[in-house]
């Protein structure tokens, strides 16, 4: 995947019109105005008369987002990757008519549970759009699915809205991953869940910050059992194991694996979290590794400094 080195080398002059652009590109007219209306990339000048004039950075991202969307890419996972690759080149300025993470907690969580995927998508898109990638992570869909879990132990919504946000979003952290995972740079980390742990959305958060942050990652999803992960690390050798559980059961299962593979494989880093152990602290103390932090994001600077000092 061609990433140009910065956008910020390229001019903000607005010089060219939408012909020109179209020529430039070979990108229709119509498609890119549909960018600009839903995603706000390109952002062209207008001239008095009302007319777009684009400059040599909007060609540029223009150019970009055809790329990606050629390759199979869906475009707004493209502008999504786009936001993250370039960061400030390319961040929205925020205006009056942005809507805060607050509100669309809510509206997420109202189109979710009543089976409308298609808003649901809407509402990611625009949050992608607009909110920097780890915040959006973090301060919607976390909440969101927070929210719904307690809906549902309350009995306010049945298993049935439960399990389609589940999967929903389930699907839209695995094709995010998918986006990142194709620059994999650094060291190779197993990720999972501990044998009896059927909730695996807090390692997908985990997965997709790993990935965008550059590593590798082998993913195996909830429930692994202790001879397939053995298994696993004796085919992969990967630099670091990471599982995750949410229960005490799920924590003494963990201690259990923590020991077999200190004690056959006595140089892996290991690392664990989940929220059990953020509820009970104690629990830290007998478990073998390294706790790894509350969240993904503590997840990702910890796994980073372990690695650094045994590198």
């Amino acid at each position: 995947m061609a990433i140009p080195p910065s956008l910020k080398q390229l001019s903000l002059a607005p010089v060219f019109n939408t012909k020109a652009v179209a020529l430039e590109t070979t990108v229709p007219p119509d498609t890119f105005r549909a960018w600009e209306r839903r995603y706000g990339v390109p952002r062209p000048q207008r001239t008095q008369g009302g007319h777009r004039l684009y400059s040599e950075r909007d060609i540029a991202i223009i150019r970009w987002l055809r790329d990606r969307t050629a390759e199979g890419m869906n475009i707004s996972h493209a502008v999504m990757l786009l936001n993250n690759v370039f960061e400030e080149e390319v961040s929205l300025p925020a205006t009056n008519t942005t809507r805060g993470l607050d509100q669309l907690v809510q509206e997420l969580t109202r189109t979710l549970t009543s089976f409308d995927a298609g808003a649901s998508d809407r509402l990611l898109s625009e949050a992608f759009s607009l909110h920097p990638f780890e915040q959006v992570l973090l301060e919607l869909i976390q909440p969101v699915m927070v929210e719904i879990g307690e809906r549902w132990h309350r009995g306010e919504i049945n298993i049935a809205a439960e399990h389609f946000a589940t999967e929903f979003m389930r699907r839209k952290l695995a094709s995010l991953i998918n986006i990142f995972e194709t620059v994999a740079t650094r060291e190779t980390i197993i990720i999972g869940c501990a044998p009896n742990e059927l909730h695996d959305m807090g390692i997908l958060f985990a997965s997709l910050f790993l990935v965008r942050r550059g590593w590798k990652v082998i993913y195996l999803g909830a429930r692994v059992p202790l001879s397939d992960l053995l298994e696993t690390i004796a085919k992969v050798h990967p630099d670091m194991v990471c599982l995750a559980g949410t229960t005490i059961e799920a924590a003494h299962a963990m201690q259990e694996v923590a020991i077999s593979i200190q004690k056959i494989h006595p140089q892996l880093r290991f690392g664990y979290g989940g929220r059990i152990f953020n509820l009970e602290p104690t629990l830290r103390d007998t478990m073998p590794g390294h706790f790894l932090g509350h969240d993904a994001r503590e997840l990702t600077d910890n796994v980073a400094t372990i690695l650094n000092r045994h590198s």
